[in-house]
């Protein structure tokens, strides 16, 4: 079965981003839980993707709520597609090419924004559960701010789950400065020896049985063989 590397990155910010792989036949619900988990926020607001063309404009949207399925006035102004379910859309319906583009929107309040670029078409590994994130560069973006909790804008879930992700940030950083001062090494160079690990577990993965690396180019069978499998 086919599998799909999508890099996914903060629209403002290319150099945090994160690397997952999942099969064609997942659904977009998969995804947005692989997407949460891989940025350690909380699941508990609404969410969309949006099916992108190359200058990243959105088209149509399949959303994780069923009460937001129902078009609104902007929708039916500018006679929008209606919008699907991500539990009930598989990801090989809208790969359309190569290099398809998605954009991910999650709380509209705060209106997080990723973009999302299909880097590769692989085949399945048995040994690894998909979504899977394969690779992760630079620390996630606090989902809460102070301001926030101080405000009493949050709930206790969402208050508590703000305190947590502080408290794991504090405790990267802690590692951060005991390894550069063990090494002697600043964070960019320590960045690029923890990102090293992601990169072989690639190269192996991208090798075929002769031995050979798999090319970062998609041929054109693979791409059907995703497409076909919907």
């Amino acid at each position: 079965m086919a599998v799909y590397r999508l890099k996914t990155y903060l629209e403002d910010n290319e150099d945090i981003y994160r690397e997952i792989e999942i099969l064609s036949s997942q659904t977009f619900e998969m995804l947005h839980n692989a997407i949460q988990e891989a940025y350690k926020f909380d699941k508990k607001h609404a969410a969309s993707f949006f099916v992108s063309d190359d200058y990243w404009r959105k088209g149509q949207e399949i959303t994780l709520r069923e009460e937001d399925l129902a078009a609104d006035e902007e929708d039916i102004r500018k006679k929008r597609e209606p919008k699907k379910l991500m539990a009930s859309v598989k990801i090989a319906k809208y790969i359309d090419n190569p290099r398809q583009r998605f954009v991910y929107v999650f709380d509209p309040q705060v209106q997080w924004t990723f973009c999302l670029e299909l880097m590769k078409i692989l085949g399945e590994d048995p040994k690894i559960a998909y979504p899977a994130c394969v690779r992760s560069i630079g620390n996630p973006p606090k989902q809460y701010k102070q301001s926030q909790i101080a405000k009493g804008e949050l709930s206790p879930d969402q208050a508590m789950a703000a305190m947590v992700n502080d408290l794991e940030a504090e405790d990267e950083e802690i590692y951060k400065t005991i390894k550069t001062e063990e090494h002697g090494i600043d964070d960019g160079d320590l960045e690029t020896l923890e990102g090293e690990e992601g990169d072989e577990e690639s190269e192996e993965e991208g090798q075929g049985e002769d031995g050979e690396e798999g090319s970062d180019d998609m041929g054109f069978d693979d791409f059907e063989e995703g497409r076909d499998e919907d």
